[in-house]
């Protein structure tokens, strides 16, 4: 049982910390720019940051855990992929 919630552990925290230096690059980014395209970009890397705080919370708050579900990662999922979309699409 410890062994799993390392592992999670591990791979949350690397999800969070990987997404929060990306999150800050895309800032710079379109501050340099003004790009919309990176704009939409700059949320996507948020909403990962946000999705790895709450999974790495919720493997030490076990009070999140009733709170935070598969639906709401689900939304998180949907709302990161139309963005990414979005910003496919987007004219400059």
């Amino acid at each position: 049982m410890l062994n799993g919630i390392l592992e999670s552990a591990i791979i949350y925290g690397f999800l969070t910390i990987f997404s929060f230096g990306m999150w800050v690059i895309s800032i710079f980014s379109y501050q340099k720019s003004r790009n919309k395209k990176i704009l939409f970009v700059n949320i996507v890397f948020l909403l990962f940051l946000l999705k790895g705080v709450l999974l790495s919370l919720s493997i030490f708050l076990t009070d999140l855990q009733e709170f935070l579900s598969i639906s709401l990662f689900a939304v998180f999922d949907l709302l990161i992929l139309f963005l990414l979309f979005v910003a496919v699409l987007k004219k400059q």
